[in-house]
């Protein structure tokens, strides 16, 4: 019996930790798409920059904005790994937590089967009390 509740702490302990790591995988996401909502912040500010300014400044602009494209290429794929790594997190996660869920049945079952045998106990000691009143005033 000691094992199952080994095993059922175990499994409870490999769910904290999937979790945890799905966790990490939200944050990091999180993060990139706070990294592309300042890119397009900045990349407002200097538009506003570049349109005020001499012709110089389009210039200049161009190969920033040429800058900003490659960037928010990167950090669209970085989006898409890390987003593919979250639902390989969530898969890992949703079979540890299936794994968990077989042996903490198992141990209900366990649990069930002992409560009945205790109460089947307990009856056959009543009936046993019952039956020995019963033929004391019988004989008295």
């Amino acid at each position: 019996m000691a094992g199952l509740k080994n095993l059922i702490r175990l499994h409870e302990w490999t769910v904290d930790e999937r979790r945890r790591e799905l966790g990490v995988h939200l944050r990091l996401l999180s993060e990139l798409d706070q990294s592309v909502a300042d890119l397009e912040a900045e990349l407002q500010r200097e538009q506003a920059l570049a349109g005020s300014g001499a012709d110089g400044m389009n210039i200049t602009f161009m190969a920033y904005f040429e800058q900003v494209q490659k960037r928010r290429k990167r950090l669209q794929a970085r989006i898409r790994q890390q987003e593919q790594e979250i639902q390989d997190a969530r898969d890992i996660l949703g079979r540890a937590y299936m794994e968990l869920k077989k042996y903490e049945v198992a141990q209900e079952v366990r649990d069930r089967k002992e409560a009945l045998e205790e109460a089947r106990r307990e009856q056959e000691a009543l009936d046993d009390v019952g039956l020995q009143l019963y033929r004391r005033r019988q004989a008295g």
